[in-house]
């Protein structure tokens, strides 16, 4: 029990923001009357009308209808758990504290230890709830023994919100995931609706609707990333509606009701999605699954639009290419889209672009690290890779060195302007990171991905002692953008200023307030090697312009500024930077709690 103690502290310490709130106290599931408050006992507290007296250590007057769980910990359960009321469970941490607080790096992890899937979400009143997930994982069992009839993670026909939630091995015979019921009650309250934002989905199968198996379009799914799901059924899909709603339940073009936007899908098996009417794709990543989108959609009132199918099946074959699959009768709108063999040519006035060439993702690889230009001159995208201290990766657009402006990209700079009254489908205001797209419609990307050019100016730095080397990168700082090589800066500046060799981003150093102390190697993948030319006491400052893929077409100024510096010390003598104390009264006096506690639990051990 001293973890859950010290996980009570460190709210304590955070202040009396959760004071209302019912925070769980234990990670056993448990239901007993020992004042610990176990996630079951939580959330029957609620589903009891949140009594004053409170429930088995749970809640009490004033309780909110929100349930924490403390970061990183794992509550194993043994039977799933039923939620008839509204309520939000999600994960709490101090983000004060010098942990890595990117949202969903701290997730609490709710794993199914026994054979069920691990929510029921369902009100047999007349009426709809609204349940929020947030900053959590929910991981089935990932075996055949927690194979679901309906739902291997959740079953739900209320409205269901998944932010920085992470589902995974979920197992069923539909919805491996998810499964959404979606049907009207006779008295007209609203069907099951799911709303996934920020979240990845992973590793989960079933035989239909791998992800998710919901009855109707009930669905709003943005900024997200399906990945390595299974659906087995040829004749189902990863995200899988099973049929339409009533025609006069569906609005004109382009008013679809239900939205799949910013989001990357990638190594899914079987058809990711089917796409019916009131259906509307905007801005996604669809590259390197088995299959790609199956549209039916008759009455035409469905759309894809500014999105990328490219690469289904891995490895891109033309004799064997499914990225797009219609139905006889199907008459979904294709606007604006970048695609493999298999699809349409879309919309006259909005036509797709067809790419049938096979040099689609950076070293032909689904994931892992990206190749540089010089590896790998042609592929239109680096692998599906997960940055430094984010939750969700993504497929970077690459920006090859045979354009001569950024209108030669196939993904970049392709948005659309509306030609009369032909109706266009134009790009999400941001992409999957939350990055804001151009006000200009027509400088908008493809894909879920808008590319990003680096900052003009940007700093780093290193302090060693005598007789060190300084080892820094400028990867963090480059966006979405790649060092040209040294072979190419002769095109960007035929006469070198430099009197040396290039080196990658055709490096150019310019002292700022001392004299140069040492020399500069610069790699295409960013790294910074500074050797020092003596034993020398003190700074070196200096700024160094380097070329990127994307700077590179400015005619005046083709290159990023970096400013540098080295400090160098004889002895040992510089204080760590990575450590601070702060905080006053309030860190004082949580510090005295949390050994309090310690020595109480200790005691009693």
């Amino acid at each position: 029990m001293l973890k859950q103690s010290i996980g009570i502290g460190m709210l304590f310490i955070a202040g009396h923001a959760y004071s209302s709130n019912i925070i769980v106290t234990t990670t056993a599931d448990t239901k007993a009357d020992d004042q610990q408050c176990s996630l079951r006992e939580a959330i029957e507290y609620i589903n009891l009308g949140m009594p004053e007296e409170g429930y088995l250590g749970c809640g009490g007057k004033n309780a909110s209808s929100v349930i924490l769980l403390e970061k990183k910990a794992v509550y194993q359960i043994d039977t799933q758990l039923k939620i008839t009321e509204n309520l939000e469970i999600k994960t709490t941490y101090d983000s004060s504290l010098n942990d890595k607080t990117a949202p969903g790096l701290n997730n609490a992890t709710i794993q199914m230890r026994g054979n069920e899937r691990i929510f029921h979400i369902e009100d047999s009143k007349d009426r709809f709830l609204k349940v929020s997930l947030k900053e959590l994982t929910l991981q089935g069992c990932g075996e055949e023994r927690c194979r679901q009839q309906q739902g291997g993670l959740i079953y739900n026909n209320e409205h269901l919100i998944l932010d920085y939630v992470k589902l995974s091995q979920g197992v069923a015979n539909q919805g491996g995931a998810i499964y959404n019921l979606a049907q009207m009650t006779d008295e007209k309250i609203p069907a099951g609706f799911i709303e996934i934002k920020n979240s990845l989905l992973e590793a989960n199968q079933a035989q239909e609707g791998g992800v998710i198996y919901t009855q109707f379009p009930r669905f709003v799914i943005t900024t997200s990333v399906f990945k390595g799901n299974k659906t087995i059924s040829v004749a189902s899909a990863n995200l899988y509606s099973a049929a339409s709603l009533a025609d006069e339940e569906i609005k004109a073009f382009p008013s679809m009701g239900n939205m799949i936007v910013s989001s990357t899908f990638t190594a899914n098996e079987g058809y990711v999605m089917n796409v019916l009417d009131d259906i509307g794709v905007n801005n996604i990543s669809l590259i390197g699954n088995s299959r790609g989108v199956y549209l039916n959609a008759p009455l035409g009132k469905a759309y894809i639009a500014n999105s990328v199918i490219l690469g289904n099946p891995h490895p891109v074959s033309v004799n064997t290419a499914a990225n797009c699959v219609q139905a006889g009768s199907d008459a979904t709108r294709l606007q604006n889209n970048l695609v493999g063999a298999g699809c349409r040519a879309g919309d006259s006035n909005y036509p797709n672009t067809l790419w049938t060439a096979n040099s689609v993702l950076a070293g032909n690889l689904l994931e892992g690290a990206c190749q540089t230009l010089s590896q790998d001159k042609t592929a239109l995208f680096c692998p599906y890779q997960v940055p430094e201290n984010s939750f969700l990766g993504f497929m970077r657009p690459r920006v090859l060195l045979s354009y001569n402006s950024l209108k030669d990209s196939v993904v970049l700079n392709q948005g659309q302007l509306q030609l009369g009254d032909n109706t266009v489908v134009g790009c999400a205001a941001s992409d999957q990171r939350g990055k804001n797209r151009q006000s200009d419609i027509t400088l908008c990307d493809r894909g879920a991905i808008e590319v990003m050019v680096p900052e003009t100016m940007g700093l780093i730095g290193q302090d060693i002692l005598a007789g060190q080397i300084a080892k820094m990168s400028v990867s963090d700082l480059l966006g979405d953008s790649d060092l040209v090589p040294k072979e190419f800066c002769d095109q960007v500046y035929p006469n070198n200023p430099t009197g040396q060799a290039w080196q990658a981003g055709c490096v150019q150093i310019e002292q700022l307030d001392t004299r140069s102390k040492g020399k500069l190697t610069v790699d295409e993948l960013g790294n910074l090697v500074y050797t020092p030319d003596s034993a020398w006491h003190g700074a070196d400052v200096f700024k160094i312009k380097l070329v990127t893929s994307t700077t590179r077409f400015n005619s005046t100024t083709p290159y990023m500024e970096v400013k540098v510096q080295v400090i160098q010390e004889h002895e040992n003598r510089m204080e760590s930077d990575k450590i601070k104390v702060s905080g006053g009264a309030w860190s004082a006096y949580g510090l005295m709690t949390l050994l309090g506690l310690l020595g109480l639990r200790r005691r009693k051990a």
